[in-house]
């Protein structure tokens, strides 16, 4: 898979290409995902080229999306960077250039699909501001679906028509000349049709770009739960899974971000086996792996294998001690460098945490930055946007400090 749109589309999840296999007219039936983005950049690059320029110059493949998303960009007098940025850019004009002719009504309806229910402004660049203010990270995904375009009506039916309307029989012997044009000005891609296209290539674009896909796997008892409560501000008892996910896997959405998801599993061994189709397409995205074992239970036979089918998927992934505050501080360094060889994990991608420590051992969560920065440092080298992770809780307060009860003295064999 060398083409860089099929790559993309790719990565995308299976209902997420349905609008674009409708505005294509590709019959997804039957098809795997590989072969419907295979088709889908394919028709892309069609639609976006001359028509006889298809036929005669490129074996009907088309040109490149890159050189599509240029020509857009140079007809709108826009400079072409790299095919993201251009297809945001595009966007913007669009959009501006429709809203400054949109009627009152109009501007209503888009300034409702982009989930602002008040009165639209007027000038499209307060309408901009305004969105972008209240939207934040979502806007430029949302801009993307709001420039509602259609095919244009004429062509060669204006010209079938001419030929055989009554009233153009004296015309026909002349017609017949035109037809070059015809056939020109009518197998160049249309503007307004194109333009549809890329918006939803680009509203796919920046779906996977902001998706951010985490799972969270470990045996009963590790502490996942705390893990994904502490790190993400999930209460894994209050929110319900997305749709898909069975008893061996539950997924979940991330309320206020574009698109974080949250993949909470006991385990890699026959996770894959009993979930539905909608759940195994988020599997399959999982970005990155956070592999937690109890400090208080080691690493066993059942840890070790679930560790080493999370690595086989090529996928980054952090191993996580938890409970470590439970260690005592002379064992300690002994336990994690025997829990590290065990499992084979790089020491840049393994760390000590207590998602939940006992009060009286430490204030909060021990460890909560390095992972986090762990995180953000995958995200930014997949080409993700780390902006997607939610905030750090605030560290307790001095006061609040003050109030920790000490711990208890260790005992000495």
């Amino acid at each position: 898979m060398t083409d860089p749109l099929e790559q993309m589309l790719h990565r995308a999840h299976r209902a997420e290409l349905q609008p674009l296999a409708q505005l294509l007219r590709v019959n997804p039936e039957g098809l795997g995902l590989g072969d419907l983005a295979r088709i889908l950049a394919a028709q892309v690059r069609r639609v976006g080229s001359h028509g006889l320029g298809n036929v005669f110059f490129r074996k009907g493949e088309g040109l490149p999306y890159e050189a599509i998303v240029a020509a857009a960009a140079k007809a709108r007098g826009i400079p072409m960077t790299t095919p993201e940025e251009t297809e945001l850019a595009l966007a913007h004009s669009w959009f501006t250039a429709r809203w400054e002719a949109a009627l009152p009504a109009e501007r209503a309806t888009v300034w409702g699909e982009l989930g602002l229910g008040d009165a639209p402004p007027v000038t499209a660049s307060e309408a901009v501001g305004v969105a972008r203010e209240r939207l934040g990270r979502s806007f430029d995904y949302a801009l993307t679906g709001v420039n509602h375009v259609m095919r244009n009506p004429f062509g060669w039916m204006a010209f079938g028509a001419l030929l055989v309307h009554p009233a153009g029989c004296l015309m026909r012997p002349f017609l017949v000349f035109f037809l070059p044009y015809f056939a020109w000005r009518n197998l160049r891609p249309s503007e307004e049709y194109v333009g549809a296209v890329m918006m939803e290539v680009a509203r796919i674009r920046q779906r996977v770009l902001h998706r951010v896909t985490i799972g969270v796997v470990g045996s009963p008892s590790t502490g996942k739960d705390a893990a994904i409560k502490a790190l993400f501000g999930i209460d894994t008892g209050n929110i319900s899974p997305v749709a898909g996910s069975t008893k061996e896997v539950a997924i979940q959405r991330l309320p206020g971000a574009t698109a974080l998801f949250i993949v909470n599993t006991p385990g890699m061994g026959d996770v894959m086996e009993h979930v539905t189709e909608e759940a195994r397409q988020v599997l399959d995205h999982i970005d990155l792996y956070l592999y937690i074992v109890n400090a208080e239970g080691g690493v066993q036979a059942r840890e070790l294998a679930d560790y080493r089918r999370c690595v086989e998927t090529g996928k980054p992934v952090l191993a996580l001690v938890n409970k470590v505050d439970v260690l005592r501080p002379r064992d300690k360094d002994r336990y994690l460098e025997d829990a590290r060889a065990k499992l084979g994990a790089p020491a840049a991608n393994f760390l000590p945490v207590a998602f939940d420590p006992l009060p009286q051992l430490a204030p909060g969560p021990i460890g909560l930055e390095a992972v986090h920065g762990w995180i953000a440092a995958r995200l930014v080298a997949l080409g993700k946007d780390p902006g997607e992770l939610p905030p750090l809780p605030a560290p307790p307060s001095p006061a609040l400090l003050s109030e920790v009860p000490p711990a208890p003295p260790t005992e000495t064999p």
